[in-house]
């Protein structure tokens, strides 16, 4: 995705899952600390509770 040198490092949705409560705080905080217009909050908080709505048996790590 992207190639940009950050802190996360996410190797597949299963990985993104099992860091999601750290990751949530952060997109949480980035909702708090950033100037974001009305749109852009609407779709960070549903990207938020999406996520929040996949459990285990929703995602499996390819073969």
């Amino acid at each position: 995705m992207s190639e940009r040198h950050v802190s996360v490092e996410i190797t597949d949705a299963v990985d993104f899952y099992s860091q999601w409560p750290k990751l949530r705080s952060q997109a949480e905080q980035m909702a708090k600390s950033y100037a974001l217009d009305d749109a852009d909050a609407e779709l960070l908080f549903w990207m938020i509770k999406m996520v929040d709505m996949v459990g285990p048996k929703d995602i499996v790590r390819d073969k």
